[in-house]
């Protein structure tokens, strides 16, 4: 029972708006007959609608169910509705006037149906026009618009600058009208456009100064700033900035949304993020060589529940693999991917998703789940990644970082793995801490497989990672929540920076295009001083009611050092279809240097020896931070 009450409501909803039409579309032909004749209407002509009037309604009614006027959902009601009650209205006069001659045939020469040519156009003006007001009043109650000015002058009403008056912007002022952001209503749209500037939409002033936003946000009272700009042609940081100086909220139109497509934009507005303040446009990689490969091949990824082995797996799964494999020694990361995911895919994942607990140490676990899953594609996450932890244990380190890749890559040749992918990072490279140094080492360990194995082997570098576990960007979110300070290394400090969803996107690019031996780069651009992300961090995060949060140099962490690189000397570059993709040619390790290298790593674990000293050894580019800051402040003081 419960569940038919759904349809009769439907039904009844359906016959009230018919019933509604009928009486709508007679009035209709009364008020055209009296814009034609004015008020002196012939008692013949009346008559004659009259008698035209029942086959009118039926036809019109028919025509309008076709249409599926009837099935509408009237309070999401567009341009695209009104435009097909104006085709529906126009069809159905043309089967009145057809039908009208057909039945005048029958009588002639009497004339019993026909109307005056002009009343047939009035009649389905005044039908369209009728039927529409309708469905705009039954809109505007179901949604509860109501009139910009009237609602901006309540006190409880969040007042709103839309900056934008591209389509984008229009319908977003529309969406806030309808009432889809809450409490709210615009007040005044910024746009450099001269051609739009001076205009109104939807009764919201268009004014020209996104220069001067302090200024006009402070004039119109504004509580909230949304950018409604979908496609920027330029850098926005400098907007946004000047937003944020404000102290209004500011959100902004997800960039990657076809506004387009979508009627409603409520789901594509959100709030500002550090991402958009990062000084650079997240580089966007095409993803079709991407889907050709990956599709129907079975993907291991070790260190899936880590931030980046997400990632990978949320990219992914579109890309309709066979199945992917998440290897990873913490299970509560996995699992709360996978009831992620499962939201999104239901129980069609449970054949595609493969959650298998296990550490890249152990070597049987590593065979029991190759063998069973048989991957061809590897994409090694799994790493110990914290540096001021790694400083204090390097024999962790070089068991994780190390001996774990060599032990993966071990068992993807045993079990025929068509292409292996070794994640590293920017600490790689002229190395001043384990963490790093081992990493190196990881990277030397790919290159001499690949040099003597069929699978082929290639590595991703990429800077730091915005958002993932480790970075400092959490950290310092969190601080300023809490009222700081910020705690920062030094103020001279850089990094390369790259959101989580660029470097997963980069490593499966090197996945699909890799020939083996390869080291991939991504062009990331200008290197960000920290001292300027944790300030624009206080300008985005900080609390509103004026508290000032301060930043406190703390000093650098063990094996930290000021500035990080991409590449090492005599490796050399080499561009790719895609422009911000470098190849780069690091040296080749033959077998046998490989297996020296590891000796003396396990010597030194076994026999308890001088861990760094071994890695200073083996890595040669491996220098202290403090002899490497040292240069680097002396080179700065010099210039």
């Amino acid at each position: 029972m419960t569940s038919d009450k759904p349809k009769l409501q439907k039904t009844a909803r359906a016959i009230v708006w018919v019933l509604l039409d009928a009486v709508l579309l007679n009035a209709a032909l009364m008020l055209a007959q009296v814009v034609r004749y004015s008020s002196n209407i012939s008692y013949d002509f009346f008559a004659n609608s009259i008698r035209l009037a029942p086959a009118m309604t039926v036809l019109f009614l028919l025509v309008f169910h076709a249409f599926g006027m009837y099935r509408t959902m009237w309070q999401y009601a567009s341009a695209s509705d009104v435009l097909r009650i104006a085709t529906a209205s126009f069809a159905a006069t043309a089967l009145t006037y057809g039908f009208s001659l057909a039945a005048n045939a029958f009588v002639a020469p009497e004339n019993l149906f026909r109307l005056h040519r002009m009343v047939y156009l009035l009649h389905w003006l005044m039908a369209t026009a009728l039927v529409g007001a309708s469905r705009l009043l039954y809109r505007m109650v179901v949604t509860r618009e109501r009139v910009s000015l009237l609602r901006a002058s309540k006190d409880d009403v969040r007042r709103v600058m839309v900056v934008g008056a591209g389509w984008s912007g229009a319908n977003l002022v529309h969406e806030i009208q309808r009432g889809s952001y809450g409490n709210c209503v615009p007040v005044v749209v910024v746009d450099d456009d001269r051609i739009r500037t001076g205009s109104r939409l939807s009764g919201v002033p268009v004014v020209r100064g996104s220069g001067n936003i302090l200024k006009l946000a402070s004039d119109y009272r504004v509580d909230e700033i949304i950018i409604a700009i979908a496609t920027p042609k330029g850098d926005l940081k400098p907007l946004i900035e000047k937003c944020l100086a404000t102290g209004c909220r500011v959100r902004r139109i997800n960039p990657l949304q076809d506004v387009h497509g979508d009627a409603s934009t409520a789901a594509q507005v959100r709030d500002i993020n550090i991402n958009d303040l990062l000084g650079r446009p997240e580089e966007k990689l095409d993803m079709t060589p991407v889907a050709s490969f990956f599709r129907g091949k079975t993907v291991l990824i070790t260190g899936g529940g880590g931030s980046i082995g997400s990632e990978l797996c949320r990219k992914l799964l579109p890309l309709e693999p066979e199945r992917i494999v998440l290897y990873d020694i913490s299970e509560n990361y996995m699992y709360d991917l996978f009831s992620e995911l499962k939201l999104r895919y239901g129980a069609a994942l449970k054949d595609k998703l493969i959650l298998c607990v296990g550490s890249i140490r152990d070597e049987n676990r590593l065979n029991d789940v190759f063998g069973k899953y048989k991957p061809h594609v590897v994409l090694h996450a799994a790493a110990h990644k914290h540096v001021p932890l790694m400083e204090d244990c390097p024999d962790q380190a070089v068991k994780n970082n190390v001996f774990g890749t060599w032990l993966t890559a071990k068992t993807a040749v045993s079990h025929h793995v068509q292409r292996f992918v070794l994640i590293s990072t920017d600490k790689a490279v002229n190395p001043t801490n384990v963490m790093g140094a081992t990493k190196r080492l990881a990277e030397m360990i790919i290159e001499a497989f690949n040099a003597s194995t069929k699978t082929e082997f290639t590595a991703v570098r990429f800077g730091n990672v915005l958002g993932s576990h480790g970075s400092v960007v959490p950290l310092f979110e969190q601080q300023i929540r809490s009222g700081g300070p910020v705690t920062l290394t030094h103020p001279d400090i850089i990094r390369y920076f790259m959101t989580i969803p660029e470097a997963a996107s980069l490593v499966l690019q090197a996945a699909s295009i890799a020939k083996g031996g390869e080291l991939f780069v991504l062009d990331m651009g200008r290197p960000v001083k920290i001292r300027e992300l944790a300030e624009r961090m206080i300008q985005l995060y900080a609390p509103r009611d004026g508290r000032k949060v301060d930043i406190v140099y703390v000093g650098l962490r063990p094996g930290e050092k000021l500035y990080e690189e991409l590449l090492l000397a005599g490796e050399g570059i080499a561009k790719t279809e895609n422009e911000k993709i470098f190849i780069a040619k690091p040296e080749v390790f033959s077998e046998e240097k490989l297996n020296e290298m590891l000796s003396k790593l396990r010597n030194c674990l076994d026999e308890g020896g001088d861990m760094l000293k071994c890695l200073h050894e083996l890595v040669p580019t491996f220098r202290e931070a403090d002899q490497v800051n040292s240069a680097a402040q002396a080179r700065k003081n010099a210039v």
